[in-house]
């Protein structure tokens, strides 16, 4: 489990950190392909029942092919197993076929475990959306396999069986097969079908790949008709039934598969327009919002002039602020000088007034007249010189002439 847990955990890893992950794998499927040998080998009853039931009358193929024949009236849908006869002409051989039966009965099973063991090996290295796509062919390619294996099986395996082991060119030789070469026989067309039926996943992989198109296997369908009789021919023994029996399902499923990359071809082209009509939206919202942003930025310079010329209409009829405040100082310093000029009025005048009664009017020197009038003189300020001037040149006038 944490061997696992590290495959899904870490998408990168060095080319040594691989080798040690491909070789835990091979342990893990070994040990279960080992098991299941041991297991099969051990109910060898079970596996050669299989194996050889082809050739009974009561296999479902050739009940179904007998009854056929009878509703039909025609003798040539009819199986004859019976007239098969099987020989072993070599020491080990029925050993060897009891392990060979038992291989290959395992790797049946282990199938599905090996997909699943070599999806893990790779799913790190897969982004998250093909992760998710992968699981399909995962689930779907054992699925397929254990479908072409019993194509091969029940329908192949019995009619090659009878069409090759009832053939005679002459009365004077009778068919007695060997039984390893009956043990190939089913094997091969039977493995055969499990391969041909990976063909719609093959198609499908590469269609959504975009490397083939549903137009272009119609255009070569000629071409696939040749390549899939080649194959038929490499993976079947050499006869002709064996082939076109294994032909006929390849060419169904690749007629199933142009119509599978026909469907993903729709849905490619719904998901284009989809984005194109998503990109489309998108495009035309950001069109929108820049329209109403520089509208409204627009709209908010028209404010702004519009406020900044109501401000300017303001200015040029009230007094501003600068102005108040100066016409305020200059009617202060206004009153300021009048008060001055008020006080100095009446200290010039007091001044005069003492001045006066510093004189003597008669001509007479007061001795206490004229200290008054040292006193006023001596406290008489700048502004008073004027009016001190004038009260000195009175007092000349007054005193007596000699």
């Amino acid at each position: 489990m944490s061997n696992k847990q590290t495959i899904n955990s870490e998408a990168e890893m060095t080319f040594g950190e691989h080798l040690d992950e491909i070789r835990k794998i091979l342990i893990r499927v070994s040990m279960v392909f080992a098991v299941l040998c041991i297991v099969l080998f051990a109910y060898k009853g079970i596996v050669l029942d299989i194996l050889f039931a082809p050739i009974r009358e009561a296999f479902p193929t050739n009940q179904l092919f007998n009854w056929l024949a009878t509703v039909m009236g025609s003798d040539v849908l009819r199986i004859h197993p019976e007239n098969v006869e099987l020989f072993n002409n070599k020491m080990a051989g029925q050993f060897l076929l009891h392990i060979k039966s038992s291989i290959v009965g395992s790797f049946i099973i282990a199938f599905p475990y090996l997909i699943w063991e070599l999806w893990l090996f790779v799913k790190p290295a897969l982004p998250p959306q093909q992760q998710r796509q992968s699981i399909r062919y995962v689930i779907e390619t054992p699925i397929w396999f254990l479908l072409g294996i019993s194509f091969g099986y029940f329908i192949i395996s019995p009619l090659a069986i009878n069409f090759l082991g009832n053939y005679s060119v002459s009365d004077q030789i009778s068919n007695i097969i060997d039984v390893s070469s009956f043990m190939t026989t089913v094997m091969s067309v039977s493995f055969a079908g499990g391969i041909a039926f990976q063909l719609p996943l093959l198609i499908r992989l590469l269609a959504s790949m975009g490397i083939i198109t549903s137009e272009g296997m119609r255009q070569y369908r000629r071409v696939a008709v040749a390549a899939l009789l080649i194959f038929a021919a490499i993976i079947t023994p050499p006869d002709v039934v064996s082939q076109v029996l294994i032909f006929i399902p390849c060419y169904a499923l690749y007629e199933y598969g142009i119509g599978i990359a026909a469907k993903i071809e729709a849905r490619r082209a719904k998901e284009e327009a989809a984005y194109q009509a998503k990109m489309e939206a998108e495009k035309a919202r950001k069109a929108k919002e820049e329209a109403e942003k520089a509208e409204q930025q627009k709209s908010q310079e028209a404010e702004e002039n519009t406020a900044e010329q109501d401000n300017h209409d303001s200015d040029t009829d009230e007094p501003s602020e600068i102005e108040e405040e100066s016409e305020t100082t200059l009617d202060e310093q206004t009153e300021v000088d009048s008060n001055e000029s008020e006080t100095e009025d009446y200290e010039a005048r007091e001044l005069r007034r003492s001045y006066e009664q510093a004189a003597d009017p008669a001509g007479t020197s007061d001795p206490e007249r004229e200290v008054v009038y040292e006193v006023v003189k001596d406290d008489h300020t700048e502004p008073y010189n004027d009016v001190v001037s004038e009260l000195d040149r009175e007092v000349t006038d007054t005193e007596p002439k000699a």
